[in-house]
């Protein structure tokens, strides 16, 4: 008849300072080897700040407005100092574009007032909106209809967004615009670097994963919407549904 053994409880580990794994060499020989001592082991040499090396916050010095752009893990003493910054910059594929710090709240905008023809790029191909880099002049164009002007729709809300350093610099009104769809794509691919280097500035708010709004449109009635978790993209209405609105500038 077979039997069964029971194994004693063990007890849960409250740390692994004190504990240790026992490794055995070329010639079987065993050695006991701290959690601690391997694992600074594994990690010697390694610089994890090197996965955001395409990522930076940037800012207008307050001495002299001058434009600055630090790595993450450097930006603490900056603002320590009194400096405010601009957004995050994300350089990539030969783009450079600056993220806003802040977004449009929780409960989003809608695009327009009613069905407009906004006169940015207009396309029902999925692919020709992915290639869409012409945010700046979208907005441009959009900003000109009573249906899109004003902060509580999306193209008017990012041209009249605005960041100061208290000191009579930095990107202000009319430089911010709704990202096109390629941006919003190129904010998405960067998605976790960009929240992180959100982490590090005062009064920010995160990138959530939700839907954003972009400045290419599908038609007079819809705009094409990137959602940040499933990463799907379609034409939404641009008078009835409301979606996130994250300004985006030059630099």
């Amino acid at each position: 008849m077979a039997t069964t053994k029971k194994l004693n409880a063990v007890p849960a580990l409250s740390g692994i300072s004190a504990e240790y794994i026992i490794i055995a060499d070329a010639n079987g020989k065993t050695n006991r080897v701290s959690l601690a001592n391997f694992k600074a082991s594994l990690l010697a040499g390694a610089n994890f700040n090197d996965i955001y090396d395409n990522v930076f916050i940037a800012h207008h010095r307050r001495s002299d407005g001058l434009q600055l752009a630090w790595r993450p893990e450097e930006w603490a003493a900056q603002q320590s100092s009194g400096e405010v910054a601009d957004g995050v910059l994300i350089v990539e594929g030969g783009h450079v574009i600056l993220v806003a710090p802040t977004d449009a709240g929780d409960s989003g905008l809608l695009w327009s007032s009613e069905a407009v023809s906004g006169g940015g790029t207009t396309t029902t191909s999925r692919a020709a909106a992915q290639a869409d880099w012409a945010g700046k002049t979208n907005t441009a164009a959009q900003i000109t209809k009573a249906a899109c002007q004003g902060q509580s729709y999306a193209p008017g809300f990012c041209a009249a967004y605005s960041r100061s350093n208290g000191n009579g610099s930095g990107q202000a009104a009319g430089s911010w615009w709704l990202p096109s769809l390629a941006e919003l794509w190129m904010i998405y691919a960067n998605f976790h670097k960009i929240n992180y280097a959100l982490s590090k500035i005062t009064g920010a708010t995160q990138l959530p994963a939700a839907w954003h709004w972009s400045s290419t449109e599908y038609s007079s009635t819809r705009a094409w919407i990137l959602t940040f978790d499933l990463g799907y993209q379609y034409g939404d209405a641009k008078a009835s549904s409301w979606a996130r609105v994250r300004p985006v500038s030059a630099w």
